[in-house]
């Protein structure tokens, strides 16, 4: 957004607020007797809701997921003229979400606590986030209501192309890197509070119909109190492959958390490779991030590139993905981007640190022009100064580029 004063524009930042008080406000439907909370317009009355409640209803569901902790459903919302809806079915003692929502301090099983969390998180509305339309509690379960997204996951769309059973053009999977980078700066600076999902990855990424990324799953994301930048947790959650590794060495998570993950599900857009594929196993890396990272500083990065893609015209810009993606999965948390970060910030912070020649192209190093590099560097942060004032002049760039020696 942009607020006008004084004849000059500057760019606000909106805030979204969702407290529990909130969401509790939010609850329509919902009663002392644990009728269906309803979180969005889309379900006009909790009527629409009562097939849910009937004893016999998953018999008339279509099932389309089983695995050990839920099953996964999908139905017709009744008069909503053939809105598909998807419920999920989590096996957990009666207990309403208003109830969950008030006892927020108060230890849960770890199934109870993931849906407080998807409750919690319930107010989210961002075009590339799914989210929680509605919470039905039945005797020995809870249903959990979304929208339905007929693609499926991205990764049973990228597993379907490893396959041969179907295909993902670039632009189709630069499009959905975009909608996930989107959404995740929505929870990580427009949302207040600020929110980390903290199990980003393929599978929690749904595929609409547009085939437009939206960011599901918030059973393990966790709200960063206002001040904070970090939390500790008493217990590890995520998925291995995908989770940073200050997570299990500190028990710590933060938005560079979320960054880690989404670098290396970048790496499996543009690679083609889940972490967790034998093709690693059999590398001397053992590990897609620091596999990626050694074919990315070779004589020949295209190798990283999935090979059902080349000759497409776009490897340049698959490789600065591929380098985008080696940036968001650094081993220091602080080092890796986020919104704000552009790549001007991140070229001053290594200018400034203790090793400039990590903002040298690979390939120069060992050529023996690196202190002529690192100047032309200094130049260029002179150059891209904030205040237009304090930038050089063209006669000034010129100068200063000759005078540096051969």
């Amino acid at each position: 957004l942009k607020e006008s004063s004084g004849g000059k524009s500057r760019n606000v930042r909106q805030r979204f607020l969702t407290t529990p008080s909130l969401i509790l406000a939010a609850v329509r439907g919902g009663s002392r007797d644990r009728g269906p909370a309803i979180f969005s317009p889309l379900i006009k009355v909790g009527d629409d809701l009562a097939f849910l409640e009937k004893e016999d209803c998953f018999a008339s569901l279509e099932k389309i997921r089983s695995c050990s902790d839920r099953e996964v459903y999908k139905a017709v919302l009744p008069g909503s003229n053939g809105m598909m809806i998807t419920i999920k079915k989590v096996i957990q003692p009666a207990k309403s979400g208003v109830e969950l929502i008030k006892q927020d301090s108060v230890p849960l099983p770890q199934k109870m606590s993931q849906i407080r969390s998807e409750i919690m998180n319930a107010g989210l509305r961002h075009r590339n986030i799914v989210p929680l339309l509605a919470h039905v509690v039945r005797p020995d379960c809870h249903l959990l209501v979304y929208e339905f997204t007929k693609n499926g996951s991205l990764h049973d769309i990228l597993n379907d192309v490893s396959q041969g059973r179907r295909q993902l053009e670039w632009l189709a999977r630069h499009r959905i890197a975009r909608g996930i980078a989107s959404g995740l700066e929505f929870l990580h600076m427009s949302h207040m509070p600020r929110i980390i999902h903290r199990d980003i990855r393929p599978a929690n990424v749904l595929i609409d119909d547009d085939m437009e990324a939206r960011i599901s799953e918030f059973g393990l994301a966790k709200q960063i109190p206002d001040g904070h930048t970090r939390i500790s947790t008493s217990s590890l959650v995520g998925t291995v492959g995908y989770m940073a590794p200050e997570c299990p060495q500190t028990l710590t998570f933060s938005d560079k958390s979320d960054i880690y993950s989404f670098g290396v599900l970048l790496a499996v857009l543009v690679m083609g490779k889940f972490p967790s594929d034998d093709f690693f196993q059999h590398t001397e890396e053992m590990s897609l991030v620091q596999w990626m990272r050694n074919v990315m500083t070779s004589e020949n990065p295209n190798r990283a590139i999935d090979s059902k893609l080349l000759g497409n015209g776009y490897e340049e810009q698959m490789l600065l993905v591929l380098k985008l993606a080696c940036f968001c999965t650094l081993e220091d948390p602080d080092e890796r981007p986020n919104k704000e970060m552009s790549f001007v910030k991140w070229r001053r912070n290594v200018m400034n640190s203790a090793n400039p020649n990590r903002a040298i192209d690979s390939k120069l190093l060992g050529n023996g022009y690196e202190e002529q590099m690192l100047l032309v560097l200094k130049i260029a942060n002179f150059c891209t100064m904030d205040d237009p004032k304090q930038r050089p002049n063209s006669r000034d760039v010129r100068c200063m580029l000759s005078q540096i020696q051969h």
